[in-house]
């Protein structure tokens, strides 16, 4: 298969800038155009949404781990600003910051906003407020960061990990970077036993910050943790180092140098815009070519909740969050500061077997306490669909992209027309094969190599 049509190149944009699409979703886009497409896409503002309302009804306790996963899990698979989400999850792996040192969900939750917020926006103004984050302060030591005892732990990160990468920088280049973040801490307010946070705000200490020249990057003055990051992100290796890591979300993995120059002078000149990088990574030939085309490995956030919105199950079983976490994506508890993994190291003997039986437990539910039940009657509502070629020809259009090898197609269609005793049988669609037959032909073509891939 290619990106020969404006069906399979939208459902490939919605994949990448999104968490995949059900039918009526695919439409409206198409609709539009891919132009058109992108554009709604890198302008959520502009699009109505009631999911903050939806997500407060859900009644979630904000000082627990699993209610704040539950409810991003909930709005990745309801949401109508679907690369709004997309780069919610993009920032958290670039920025990672985790639960098991910050220990309070709701800073957890609080830079989830913040990413929310200011994804598509300047990287400029997206580090700096990541820098005076409370979550991020406690995560890489910010609030040990004294005058009289710089700790250098989030200045070599911010280079190393976050703006320009291993090279680029010195050791004298950290020490100066840490004495310019001196003074950068928080206030808090604690629960009632005082023993966790459960708000914050930045508060610059000015007794705690230093005041001597700094040369930093070649460049000597009176530096605070502004000037620090305006100077990194001046330096050519920062654009390269910040669109190759969006490239490689988005388009495909691990870009050479000429694949990524292009995106990085539109960032520069845009002044490191995301939404005019984006843009053009979108709308360029590379974001279409075959290279890009299912070359990605899903990670398992974009695995559960695509399966959710491809599935039109908009209410997310509770047992989803422990599938995530056994898959390998436990979300706002990333390993360490590099973040996840990606790639062929999201697939494992045991993250391969829970992607699979965690597709089968959505289209096998028919009910229970606190699960929406997945109705397949649903999916075929209007289609028009009767025979064991057109519901095999249509489920892997709607789960695969229509990405399904010949043999495979055969295989799909040869189930359905075997009969309950594994006898040849043509397949009639009835009540009873409906709840049987197709529920496991969807299992079938969602168990294909394919959609393992966005």
């Amino acid at each position: 298969m290619s990106l020969d049509n404006d069906r399979s190149r939208i459902a490939h944009l919605l994949r990448r800038a999104g968490f995949g699409a059900g039918d009526a979703e695919l439409n409206d886009y198409l609709a539009l155009g891919f132009q058109g497409a992108v554009d709604r896409l890198l302008n959520p503002e502009q699009v109505a949404d009631d999911l903050d309302q939806r997500a407060t009804a859900l009644n979630l306790d904000p000082s627990k781990l699993v209610s704040i996963q539950y409810q991003w899990l909930y709005r990745m698979v309801n949401t109508k600003r679907p690369l709004q989400e997309k780069l919610t999850l993009f920032w958290h792996g670039h920025f990672a910051t985790a639960i098991s040192k910050v220990a309070s969900p709701q800073l957890m939750w609080q830079q989830n906003e913040l990413f929310r917020d200011k994804g598509l926006g300047s990287f400029y103004d997206l580090t700096l407020a990541v820098s005076q984050d409370p979550a991020m302060l406690i995560w890489l030591d910010g609030i040990t960061n004294l005058k009289a005892a710089p700790n250098e732990n989030y200045g070599r990160e911010l280079m190393e990990l976050f703006t320009l990468g291993i090279g680029n920088y010195t050791e004298d280049d950290v020490k100066a970077a840490a004495r310019a973040f001196t003074g950068w801490f928080f206030k808090a307010e604690r629960d009632p036993d005082k023993k966790r946070i459960v708000s914050a705000e930045f508060q610059f200490n000015p007794r705690q910050h230093d005041e001597t020249p700094k040369t930093f990057l070649g460049q000597t003055g009176n530096w605070n943790g502004d000037d620090v990051i305006r100077i990194i992100l001046q330096h050519p290796a920062s654009a390269r180092f910040v669109t190759r890591k969006l490239f490689s979300f988005f388009v495909w993995d691990n870009p050479d140098d000429a694949t990524i120059q292009p995106f990085a002078d539109v960032y520069t000149q845009s002044k490191y815009d995301i939404r005019a990088t984006l843009r053009a990574m979108f709308l360029s030939p590379q974001f279409l070519s075959p290279q890009a085309y299912h070359a990605k490995i899903k990670s398992p956030a974009e695995l559960v909740a695509g399966a959710l919105r491809t599935l039109v199950v908009t209410t997310p079983p509770p047992a989803a969050i422990l599938s995530l976490q056994k898959m390998g994506q436990e979300l706002f508890n990333p390993p360490n500061v590099g973040g996840w993994t990606s790639g062929p190291g999201w697939i494992s003997t045991s993250s391969l077997l829970e992607r699979f039986n965690f597709v089968n437990r959505v289209i096998t539910t028919r009910g229970g306490k606190n699960v929406q039940p997945f109705d397949p009657s649903a999916l075929l509502a209007g289609q028009n669909l009767t025979t064991a070629d057109q519901l095999a020809d249509y489920f892997a259009g709607l789960l695969l992209d229509g990405d399904l090898a010949p043999d495979q197609r055969a295989a799909l269609v040869g189930y359905l027309d075997l009969n309950a005793q594994g006898q040849p049988a043509p397949f009639t669609l009835t009540p009873q094969t409906l709840d049987g037959k197709v529920r496991g032909l969807i299992h079938l073509t969602m168990a294909a190599p394919q959609y393992q891939l966005s």
